[in-house]
């Protein structure tokens, strides 16, 4: 839905120049910044940089990053592309690690023109420390991490939950597109036109093409995965046909299917909920399937997208939603994985793996396929992970909150510390 999992990396500058002694000093800058010690911005890092990132914003963010981390102890270099370029570590008082991805120019004195500061990681021991982390968040959370070769769970936590699961839904639209290929039904380069008429809100930017572009299937699964996009989701579920995906629901593995029935495109979503103060929200919810089938047609083509007017709290998000178990997503998971085997289905794996979500090792993990989402109060990623001794593993961990906004750094730094633990 609304967040795309690209944005876990806080992004402060684009441009990366290829400078190890500068280096090291620029990163005692950063750990200075992240234990709130104070900076003379403009000796540290390039005008331009400020220009797109003020030491105002900056402050801001970098409190927002580190106010469970605690302060900066000392910072490691993890990884050198030459000496003006650096990949490395923030070790904090409060046991986190923070990645660090930093550009310094090649000129004295060398300022920083490029920095990614990314979810502080906690140094946990095992996956234990990792579901104790997970449960002291509020609200409702689920975790579920399976070796895929072998069938060993791995860790698991509340796995009994049906909660919702944001755009990790888009997961069950690609395997009806991959099943439909197989069959010889659609091609991955079958060229549809954008309609116009069925466009929806972002993330995404297919909302803001031209009415009629020709696009293929595989262009708009590539981006519904990818960035999230949801017109892009949208308009590859009405050409595949919403019941169609319903089918889909049940053969990649939902142990409860008709909870997503009728299967929702984002539109019909953001109108129910975000339109009229939610009122037809409650009116759906009331209905039986027929009802609500011709209700979401009818919105369809009486509600204009100007009348979605977008709140930043929760609305219903454990009424009106798509649901799913943490193990009914790993086997979505590994339904893909199994079809991408028949060379028809092969370019699923390409399109999983575009968007890792969390910074994951590739030295350690060979394939990573991703998928997540979220709406205020909804969070999940979903993972297909192959490791480097050739096993495939699945993880899925899931938060809700009813009454509140998620954190997304303190979620994203659990499973990316998950994915560290699962495999020996």
């Amino acid at each position: 839905m609304r967040v795309l999992l690209s944005t876990l990396t806080i992004f402060f500058s684009i441009t990366c120049v290829s400078a190890q002694e500068p280096m090291q000093r620029r990163l005692n800058d950063v750990c200075a910044m992240i234990s709130g010690k104070s900076l003379q911005f403009d000796t540290v890092f390039t005008a331009e940089f400020l220009q797109k990132v003020p030491p105002m914003q900056l402050t801001m963010v970098v409190q927002q990053l580190t106010k469970e981390s605690g302060a900066c102890v000392s910072m490691r270099v993890v990884e050198s592309s030459g000496a003006f370029k650096a990949k490395a570590e923030a070790l904090t008082t409060n046991g986190y690690t923070i990645p660090v991805s930093i550009s310094i120019t090649e000129k004295p004195p060398h300022r920083i023109d490029g920095l990614f500061l990314k979810p502080p990681v906690k140094s946990s021991a095992d996956l234990t420390t990792i579901l104790g982390d997970l449960k002291k968040l509020p609200g409702s959370t689920s975790f579920f991490a399976k070796n895929l070769t072998t069938g060993k769970i791995i860790a698991e936590s509340d796995t009994s939950l049906y909660l919702p699961t944001g755009s990790s839904f888009k997961l069950w639209i690609l395997g009806e597109l991959a099943r439909s290929v197989v069959a010889g039904e659609h091609r991955w380069d079958e060229v549809v036109l954008l309609d116009s008429n069925r466009y929806s809100l972002p993330s995404g930017v297919m909302q803001s093409w031209p009415h009629g572009a020709p696009v293929t299937l595989h262009t708009l699964a590539s981006e519904m995965i990818s960035i999230s996009d949801n017109t892009a989701t949208d308009l590859l579920l009405y050409y595949l046909g919403q019941q169609n995906v319903e089918r889909m629901v049940a053969v990649m593995g939902h142990t409860k299917p008709e909870m997503n029935v009728p299967f929702l495109s984002t539109r019909q979503l953001f109108v129910l909920k975000f339109s009229d103060s939610a009122r037809r929200a409650q009116t759906y919810l009331s209905l039986d399937v027929p009802q609500r089938r011709t209700m979401l047609e009818n919105i369809m083509t009486t509600v204009p997208l100007s009348d979605v007017h977008y709140i930043d709290t929760t609305v219903l998000p454990d009424k009106l939603e798509w649901f799913a178990r943490t193990p009914d997503l790993v086997r979505t998971m590994d339904w893909l994985r199994k079809t991408s085997e028949n060379p028809k289905a092969a370019p699923v794996r390409g399109i999983l793996s575009i968007n890792p979500g969390v910074d994951v090792n590739t030295t350690t993990w060979k394939f990573v396929g991703y998928k997540g989402g979220s709406e205020t109060g909804v969070l999940n990623m979903t993972y297909l992970l192959q490791h480097s001794s050739g096993d495939w593993y699945g993880l899925s961990v899931s938060w809700l909150r009813t009454d509140a906004a998620v954190d997304l750094l303190s979620f994203s730094g659990i499973v990316e510390r998950a994915i560290q633990l699962i495999a020996p």
